[in-house]
């Protein structure tokens, strides 16, 4: 029987039990793919990451994700808990600045840049998070985490020919809300085909209770696979946007932190003169106190806007131990 030490990482914050939690197990070497979907469904989390050794030359480590019923090829908030967990285990030496890694996925290889202070350095690297979060990085490596991000590709943007009206009443809002914004309702593909709705204050985002049934029907009739619902009515100061991500179609009732579409909203955003800067903070959640925070950062010189870096902070909120064989698993 194999012994596995699993992490519950909270992505996009540093706040236990904030951001949007992943599984992350740092050593999956030897699992079966059978044993890896056994512990996702027991973990029964979004998604949980398996790391394990790589025979590629240009990458670091293989990392797959699974849900509790499928395997999937890719998850942003995922690869991030995933390198917040190796570098905290000390499997990755963090240097003075940053630190590239790059991970071999079933959807191609993704490089992610580690920026790290360790102690004793007297300067802040640049657009550190809040100040980022103190880190012991294995036995000898102290220091602070500033960030961590991914580089998420935006393919392409194209008009919604949802009516205002059908949204709105699905969302269970008045037509208004939406429409006093004076942006247009927007589909953006990212590897998933986004629907970005604007919406005018925060307190209606924060209060609402969609119908996610007849949102997943509206879904499938319009070729969409998640809807993300934002106003530029934040809770921070400094912060851009305020959303939340609803995901039926796919069988997510709702997304608590979604670095794809935050890239895809980042674009919007500068496509529609709206913000004159590529860098933005975007909170997302449905709770106040446990928002997540995701830095977007876009050239904006390049106005294509066709990559998107995704950065945020993470933290290690329960480690829990699985009893892993071909026939059980068991996680205490």
């Amino acid at each position: 029987m194999q012994q596995l030490t699993i992490k519950q990482v909270d992505a996009f914050t540093a706040v236990p039990f904030g951001g949007n939690p992943a599984g992350v197990i740092t050593d999956a070497s030897g699992l079966t793919v059978r044993s890896m979907q056994r512990i996702a469904a027991e973990m029964s989390m979004s998604e949980t990451a398996f790391v394990s050794s790589t025979t590629r030359p240009d990458a670091t480590f293989r990392i797959r994700f699974f849900t509790p019923t499928d395997e999937v090829d890719m998850s942003g908030h995922v690869i991030i808990a995933a390198s917040f967990a190796l570098a905290e285990d000390g499997r990755i030496e963090l240097h003075d600045g940053i630190t590239r890694i790059v991970f071999e996925t079933n959807a191609g290889m993704i490089p992610i840049d580690i920026h790290f202070r360790p102690d004793g350095s007297p300067y802040p690297l640049d657009d550190a998070i809040e100040g980022g979060v103190p880190i012991h990085a294995g036995e000898l490596q102290r220091g602070t985490l500033e960030k961590i991000v991914l580089n998420q590709k935006v393919l392409r943007h194209r008009p919604s020919a949802i009516p205002v009206s059908e949204i709105a009443s699905i969302l269970g809002i008045r037509e208004r809300e939406i429409t006093k914004t004076g942006l247009p309702l927007e589909i953006i593909s990212t590897g998933l085909e986004q629907l970005m709705i604007p919406v005018e204050r925060k307190e209606t985002i924060m209060s609402m209770h969609p119908d996610l049934i007849k949102l997943s029907l509206l879904d499938k009739r319009y070729g969409i696979d998640t809807n993300h619902i934002f106003s530029l009515d934040a809770y921070e100061p400094g912060s851009t946007s305020y959303s939340r991500h609803f995901a039926p179609k796919l069988g997510m009732w709702e997304d608590a932190a979604t670095g794809t579409a935050a890239a895809g909203l980042g674009t919007y955003l500068l496509r529609h003169g709206v913000v004159a800067t590529g860098t933005m903070m975007m909170e997302q959640g449905k709770e106040e106190s446990r928002l997540a925070r995701i830095l977007v950062e876009i050239d904006d010189s390049d106005k294509s806007y066709s990559v998107a870096g995704i950065g945020g902070l993470a933290v290690t909120s329960i480690t829990r131990t699985a009893q892993v064989d071909e026939k059980s698993v068991v996680i205490s």
